[in-house]
């Protein structure tokens, strides 16, 4: 038995392939972030408006 070749071309297609998918799911979180970060000053807006109507 031989051992497979590091250097093979296909390990270079995925490295390829795994790069553009890091590239994605970091613009993926990036905008999970901004929506979370939406939702909570929208919340702390919504809350505030709600105080100022009880004092």
């Amino acid at each position: 038995m031989s051992m497979p070749n590091p250097y093979s071309p296909h390990g270079r297609r995925e490295r390829r392939w795994y790069s553009r998918f890091r590239i994605w799911n970091r613009f993926v979180m990036a905008v999970g972030y901004l929506a979370l970060a939406y939702g909570l000053v929208r919340g702390v807006i919504y809350l505030l408006v709600l105080a100022k109507d009880w004092l």
